[in-house]
């Protein structure tokens, strides 16, 4: 876990991956330079638990530096990435592991879904269906990427990955954004096997300091060196993949196209009025990019854009249970109840019906929502929630201890 002031939701962050069923770990959190706090939260959460590991940078270095700090000292068979503003599900790591080695994969990664942002929320990173396991080449990777501030490149995807195959290999700190997306192919050039399963355990916070939003021209300009460097170590490679070279292509013009709108707009807000004239003259498409960001900044507006945590939710209650007890859980009146599909093995099945659940608590969860969580898929469905004002579990007396539980929430017993 990289971390630039990023207090607000660090130590969230932080009690995600300590609350993971799977217990054998360390969290290793490098400290990119912050000044708001942060510390004083790694700090007192180092000394709670000893399986968190504080690297504390003297010098910003950006994501991909902090992230190859963490690695260099890294002692784990895999090596699991999370942002410090996101939130994993109690049970992504177990369930990440078993994929691997049922599938033998060198890195295996599940199906985003982001919360937050209202716009947003509930729209899950991979939109089609997986069935077990997609397995992504390098040209997949490449077409995903739209150059944008969109979601929907797989470079946002936070996979596990096998430290041994990762070697010597690293981030590079000249990006400050797609730094991710860049170290990807570069391991899929290599040969790795790289699986998305469509288990959505992975919580993406959007917001409005994500890093994934800020495009510049000094960061347009790192990503098409970077997006060089690619296509020639995919030539020199000789891929195996038909349809990479095509991909590169586009990816290299879509670059471009931003570039060029980055400085139209750089332009406009400094009022170089000649040097806007001159970039509409010479790329006249720009035209269409700027009335796509007003319309996108209109719509954006009307959906009041508001990013606050806490104001998500019902404002009411919640009942999570099977569908064979849904309707026997005693709750307040109003309360919405919603059926939990039984839990599958990871790789076994297209997991829609649980990636359907994720995405519609994605959308209510927050500070106002009470919940009573019934049961191993109450349990389950708990970890989909990105927050709650107060979580109330039963379960029946001889599945007590079996279940791990999140650390706010109280526990009622039944002998049911």
């Amino acid at each position: 876990m990289s971390n630039f002031c990023g207090a607000l939701y660090l130590r969230a962050a932080i009690e995600s991956v300590l609350a993971q069923s799977h217990a054998n770990l360390e969290l290793i959190v490098a400290d990119d330079a912050s000044d708001d706090g942060s510390l004083d939260i790694l700090n007192a959460a180092a000394q709670a638990d000893d399986r968190i590991v504080p690297l504390v940078l003297k010098k910003n270095r950006g994501p991909g530096g902090a992230r190859n700090a963490a690695l260099d000292v890294a002692r784990g068979a895999w090596v699991a990435l999370v942002d410090s503003d996101d939130l994993i599900h109690p049970r992504r790591i177990e369930r990440l592991l078993q994929a691997a080695a049922t599938t033998g994969a060198d890195m295996v990664a599940d199906n985003p879904v982001p919360f937050g942002a209202p716009e947003l929320a509930g729209k899950p990173l991979v939109d089609q269906e997986i069935d077990g396991t997609w397995r992504i080449g390098p040209d997949e990777l490449i077409r995903s990427d739209t150059a944008s501030t969109g979601t929907s490149s797989l470079g946002y995807l936070k996979p596990m990955i096998r430290r041994s195959f990762l070697e010597k290999i690293r981030y590079d700190e000249t990006l400050r954004i797609g730094e991710d997306f860049d170290l990807y192919f570069r391991l899929l050039i290599k040969g790795a096997d790289f699986r998305v399963l469509p288990d959505p355990t992975y919580l993406y916070r959007q917001h409005a300091g994500s890093v994934s939003h800020r495009l510049s021209v000094d960061a347009l300009s790192s990503l098409i060196a970077a997006q060089e460097r690619a296509e020639r170590l995919a030539a020199a490679t000789h891929s195996e993949h038909p349809t990479l070279n095509e991909a590169l292509v586009r990816r290299r013009a879509l670059l471009w196209q931003a570039l060029r709108y980055q400085e139209l707009v750089e332009a406009i807000k400094m009022r170089k009025v000649a040097e806007a004239g001159r970039l509409i003259l010479q790329h006249p498409s720009l035209l269409g990019n700027l009335r796509d960001s007003v319309a996108d900044r209109i719509h954006r507006r009307r959906a009041g854009d508001s990013t606050v945590e806490g104001e998500g939710g019902t404002g009411g209650g919640l009942v999570l249970a099977s569908q064979e007890r849904i309707d026997k859980i005693t709750a307040p009146y109003g309360a919405e109840r919603i059926a939990v599909p039984p839990m599958r093995s990871p790789a076994a099945s297209s997991g829609a019906d649980h990636l359907a659940l994720a995405c519609r608590l994605a959308q209510i969860g927050g500070d106002t929502l009470d919940v009573i969580a019934d049961g191993a898929e109450g349990v389950h469905a708990l970890g989909y929630l990105s927050g709650w004002r107060s979580a109330r579990v039963r379960l029946p007396r001889h599945a007590v201890g079996k279940v791990t539980l999140p650390s706010d929430t109280t526990l009622e017993i039944s002998d049911g």
